[in-house]
């Protein structure tokens, strides 16, 4: 009867972590939308600037970008700051260990190039992971969410500008790369590894005609280039949030389903055993019965 009581408790145990499971897979559907929104939002504006930028970018010569803004000059790369961003929970399936795996296999990598790697954490999985295998931190922040993403956003590019565009030329940095997870869709996020600085133009320019500026093309690259920088990292802040929701919401609906598996598993090895017991109880009373009539 002992074995029927540690079934019984391990079944209870099990539906409780089910009713857990359930719960945190409704409240990440519910929170799915609003960050699926945000994204779809912040979209327009991002590959707008994008364009803008590019198009701007793409009319000067790279030997002369430097002098056009500072964040547009292209150095050979001895020191990189790199950006990872992760969340600040887990149970969220691999959402967090992919990044922080690519992070390490980078910084392990450019290492044995030669260049000097400075890691700035958002998120305090990834301040943990980084910690733990000794990679020393410039700076670290909570993962952002809907409500501190601007706030969050402002502060790590005044840092990784500062890091970038830094007077003393043996404390800079040549280039800023940011790791984090795309939306794709909720079944799948993307690891992401992109360049922030240097702002280099993409591949879509070159089309069309040249286009007239005013006052000047260099006017409004003083007034756009920072701006452009801070709304591709808010793009990416808004992709990795909505990314770490549906990946939570993947991962509970897993364990709920896996959850209810093992209760099924657990009740029928339940039945088994409590008929065995009935069986073995009723033939040793008969056993007794029939001692007693010999």
């Amino acid at each position: 009867m002992a074995n029927l009581k540690e079934l019984r408790n391990r079944i209870g145990s099990v539906k409780n972590t089910r009713k857990i499971t359930l719960a945190m897979s409704q409240i990440a559907t519910a929170r799915l939308r609003k960050a699926q929104e945000a994204v779809l939002a912040a979209k327009p504006y991002g590959d707008r600037m994008r364009e803008v930028i590019d198009s701007l970018v793409s009319g000067i010569d790279e030997a002369e970008r430097a002098a056009a803004h500072p964040l547009l000059a292209t150095r050979p790369v001895k020191r990189e700051l790199l950006l990872v961003m992760t969340a600040d929970r887990g149970l969220c399936g691999g959402f967090n260990t992919n990044i922080n795996r690519a992070a390490l296999n980078w910084i392990r990598q450019r290492g044995r190039e030669g260049v000097q790697v400075e890691v700035i954490a958002i998120g305090k999985k990834a301040v943990a992971s980084l910690k733990a295998a000794k990679i020393p931190l410039r700076k670290t922040y909570d993962a952002p969410t809907l409500a501190t993403l601007v706030a969050t956003s402002k502060m790590v590019i005044a840092d990784a500008i500062a890091a970038f565009d830094s007077p003393v030329t043996g404390e800079r940095v040549d280039a800023v790369r940011l790791f984090f997870n795309e939306f794709v869709s909720v079944l799948t996020q993307k690891v992401k590894n992109e360049v922030v600085l240097p702002l280099v133009p993409g591949e879509s320019t070159g089309r069309g005609r040249e286009p007239t500026y005013e006052p000047s093309r260099e006017a409004i690259l003083a007034h756009l280039v920072a701006l452009a920088v801070e709304a591709r990292l808010q793009q990416a802040m808004f992709n990795s949030i909505a990314a770490e929701i549906a990946a939570r919401r993947v991962a509970m609906d897993a364990a709920t389903d896996n959850a209810t598996d093992m209760i099924a598993d657990l009740t029928l090895t339940y039945n088994r055993e409590r008929q065995a017991a009935i069986t073995k109880e009723l033939m040793e009373i008969i056993g007794g019965a029939e001692a007693l009539k010999g």
